[in-house]
């Protein structure tokens, strides 16, 4: 049950369906002040176009395609009363709205702007999302690349197969047509802002970004995404360089407080598994609901009946009973071999912003006693496996959702109740500074 051969976060900021909108904690990241200038997110762009079809949808393939998003989300999804505890979202309520809009509306961009209002106001709760097009075509290249790099993984080659059917790859060029010139006005903003960066700014963009704080004692690192094997070559590189000379240094500091996921194996391979001589193991369970659509992608054999779950303390007896079977997760991550890299201490940095896969290094972490956690309460969401896919029959828009109910070893969900760390910072200090206080404490 890994998300380490897919790219959860697969595209760049300008493909992102949450730029500038809302993070997994739920704030709104544009909203400190109304009066601000906000710059173009793609999909705000997209929610303001005011006309375009592309296939000419009745109001009645509408309607059918809505009606099949939500039976199936009411089958596989977990987190209807998670989205309620946490954004007062009602997908039930919500349901019935949208299916009152769509009768009325007669564009299919409205039909699309209806569907992602419907879906899309939960801040990735359980990773729901309507694919916008530039966001499906790098999804659905990751998947034949990744399901051509792992033929035996059953899973893999339906996961390529669902994001390349011919009506998806067909309806989704043709959004294009109208959705370009949004996603073009985007692109030009940052492409402005990209041109308008030194040499020295530049730099600062690296998604790796090391520095030493103390000559000899503190060493820091910066990691800012998960990329996957294919991708990660360049990091590895200067991670282990930089472990090389740091690796007598007495504490190391990696900071994810802008980590907002990617693939585990990036933590397992280049943080973890280089920085331990014996093996760690973190345990934790996946509850699922019993939908068609789970069982077209899971391994059904490895889940047992709901009713034998294990008492824990903290289990939401809701949550619980709205899913039918449950199976133990372990994960589980092996010595490199030659010793570890770096001999000193190591810390984490975290904030609201870790998610997904950055949640999972974190609870890892945290539960093995790998590093101390330092920071702000993490975003959650980090014991799953891959979103899965819905079709819509005659649009060929795809939403996907995450199948898994994450569950910490004491019940907790771990979408909603997170990660806490060690050592949390005080109202107005960074989580670095917290880290480098309690260094000087010691």
């Amino acid at each position: 049950m890994k998300k380490s051969i897919c790219i959860l976060c697969i595209s760049s900021l300008l493909c992102s369906p949450f730029t500038a909108f809302a993070g997994p904690s739920g704030n709104t990241q544009a909203s400190a002040s109304e009066t601000e200038y906000q710059p173009p997110s793609l999909r705000r762009e997209i929610r303001a176009l005011q006309k375009g079809d592309w296939i000419h949808l009745t109001t009645e393939q509408k309607l059918e395609d809505l009606d099949l998003l939500y039976q199936t989300l009411k089958e596989n999804y977990p987190y209807f009363h998670t989205l309620k505890r946490m954004r007062d979202a009602d997908l039930d309520q919500k349901y019935r709205k949208a299916r009152g809009e769509i009768r009325t509306s007669n564009t299919d961009i409205s039909f699309y702007q209806q569907l992602d209002e419907f879906i899309n106001t939960n801040d990735q709760i359980g990773h729901l999302l309507l694919h916008n097009p530039y966001w499906f075509e790098e999804t659905a290249d990751s998947y034949r690349r990744v399901a051509a790099d792992y033929p035996d993984s059953d899973r893999m080659q339906k996961l390529a197969a669902a994001y390349n059917n011919p009506k998806s790859l067909e309806n989704y060029k043709k959004i294009r047509q109208v959705t370009d010139p949004a996603y073009d006005k985007v692109m030009d903003y940052y492409a402005s802002l990209e041109s308008a960066q030194t040499d020295e700014q530049e730099s600062v963009a690296a998604n790796v970004q090391t520095r030493i704080i103390k000559e000899g004692s503190i060493a820091y690192i910066k990691i800012d995404r998960f990329l996957s094997g294919n991708e990660y070559g360049e990091d590895k590189k200067q991670l282990f360089d930089f472990y090389h000379k740091v690796r007598g240094y007495d504490h190391i500091i990696f900071d994810l407080t802008d980590n907002g996921g990617g693939s585990m194996d990036y933590f397992n391979d280049l943080i973890a598994s280089p920085n331990i001589d014996s093996a760690l193991t973190c345990n934790a369970y996946g509850l699922i609901k019993g939908g068609e659509n789970n069982r077209i992608f899971l391994d059904m054999d490895q889940y047992r009946p709901v009713s034998e779950f294990p008492d824990l303390p903290r289990t939401n007896q809701e949550d619980l009973s709205d899913t039918d079977f449950f199976h133990d997760i372990q994960y589980t991550v092996d010595p490199a071999g030659g010793g570890k890299m770096l001999s000193g201490k190591l810390w984490m940095l975290v904030s609201d912003t870790v998610f997904s896969s950055s949640e999972y290094a974190a609870m890892f972490s945290k539960a093995t006693g790998f590093m101390t956690l330092v920071g702000t309460q993490t975003g959650g969401e980090g014991i799953g496996s891959d979103p899965l896919p819905i079709i819509l029959p005659n649009s060929g828009l795809i939403v996907q959702y995450a199948p898994v109910y994450g569950v910490m070893p004491d019940g907790s969900g771990s979408q909603e109740c997170k990660t806490a760390p060690d050592i949390r910072s005080a109202d107005g200090e960074t989580a670095l500074n917290a880290c480098l206080r309690a260094i000087a404490e010691q």
